[in-house]
C-alpha cells in the first residue's frame, strides 16, 4: 500500500476491502496512526472474523 498523502480530502480517501464482509471501507481519522494494520470495516466484522483452518487441527 502506498503511503498516505499529507492532506487527505473527502473525495480522495484511500479504501480497503474488509476481510470478513468483503465490502470496501474508507480511511477514518481515528485510524491515522495504524492504517496499515486495519483489516476490518468495524467492530462487528472484527468480532466475527473468519476462523483459520490451521487453528482447528
Amino acid at each position: 500500500m502506498s503511503p498516505l498523502p499529507a492532506k487527505l480530502t473527502k473525495g480522495n480517501l484511500p479504501t480497503k476491502i474488509c476481510l470478513t464482509c468483503g465490502r470496501p471501507f474508507e480511511y477514518r481519522k481515528k485510524w491515522r496512526a495504524c492504517w496499515d494494520e486495519v483489516k476490518y470495516c468495524g467492530e462487528k466484522c472484527q468480532r466475527n472474523k473468519p476462523r483459520t483452518p490451521a487453528a482447528a487441527s
